[in-house]
């Protein structure tokens, strides 16, 4: 799924309160972040993302 241009928009001006991913394909400009749907390790590497915060 292809992040809408209004929810990146949208979603850029939250990250100055909180972290905001995306299961997506697309890459993405910091500080959003990104997961590829189709990871085989995406449970973990969601884990490890949030250890991140």
């Amino acid at each position: 799924m292809k992040p809408t241009p209004e929810a990146i928009a949208f979603c850029q001006k939250l990250t100055r309160e909180i972290v905001v991913a995306f299961l997506t394909d697309e890459p993405l400009e910091a500080p959003l972040k990104g997961f590829p749907p189709n990871q085989s390790n995406l449970i973990s590497t969601i884990e490890t993302g949030l250890e991140e915060i």
